[in-house]
């Protein structure tokens, strides 16, 4: 196995060496959408396209515009307000993993939190998610003890290099975006057109970070919307 600069690579290994794939398409929330962005920057031969609904992007060279100043300020809001997760997870991961493996109630806090604070509930989180689906999301962590392995993952990212740069990379493959009102991060599309081929960019009408679980049928008709002519392109 031939070993890329980043473990990030390994999916392109999966499909184009172990599956033999030579073409494909990638598509990601959340560290999916990393994943996807990083294959459409330094795999964009293998690439049909990118499809994310999460994307990180910087403003452009310049003077801020009113929609820039506007977008940074509620990132800063973010990082501010919810952002206590990711340092310690970063910084400190075991000291509330082994808390959380020791407790089902805390363990369920913590995540069922982030579904009510990031997704598109209005503060009443079963407006949008059912009891079973919270529960079920919580026993992948629990039934196996994995919730240690999954914070540290955010200790790994970060620990030698800070943020890392494959996170702004250009993505050459072309890019789609679909824009949930109530994502934690949200990038106008002039910053992302400054780092990506974008062509095509949707404004959804509902949904937040977790998408495929809150607007399953927006975010699949946009996917499909988006990879039905590279692949008939392919094709031909």
């Amino acid at each position: 196995m031939h070993v890329r600069p980043y473990r990030i690579d390994v999916p392109e290994w999966l499909m184009v060496e172990a599956l033999g794939y030579p073409r494909y398409g990638a598509q990601g929330g959340d560290w999916g959408a990393f994943v996807s962005a990083r294959l459409g920057a330094a795999h964009a031969e293998h690439l049909l396209g990118v499809h994310v609904n999460l994307i990180l992007a910087a403003p452009p060279a310049g003077e801020l515009t009113e929609e820039a100043q506007r977008a940074l300020a509620t990132v800063g809001a973010f990082r501010a307000a919810e952002g206590g997760y990711s340092h310690v997870q970063g910084t400190k991961p075991m000291s509330l993993a082994i808390a959380q493996s020791d407790s089902p109630a805390g363990l369920v806090a913590w995540i069922v939190e982030k579904f009510r604070t990031w997704s598109d509930c209005g503060g009443d989180v079963e407006r949008v998610f059912s009891k079973d689906q919270l529960l079920t999301n919580a026993m992948f962590y629990w039934a196996p003890d994995s919730i240690a392995s999954a914070a540290n993952l955010y200790y790994e990212t970060f620990r030698d290099e800070g943020m890392p740069p494959y996170l702004f990379e250009r993505i050459a493959a072309p890019t789609a975006v679909a824009d949930f009102p109530r994502e934690i991060y949200r990038a106008p599309r002039a910053w992302v057109e400054s780092r990506a081929n974008l062509v095509r960019w949707t404004e959804m009408p509902r949904g937040g970070h977790f998408a495929a679980l809150e607007a399953p049928e927006l975010l699949l008709e946009d996917v499909r919307a988006f990879f039905r002519p590279l692949r008939a392109r392919q094709a031909a």
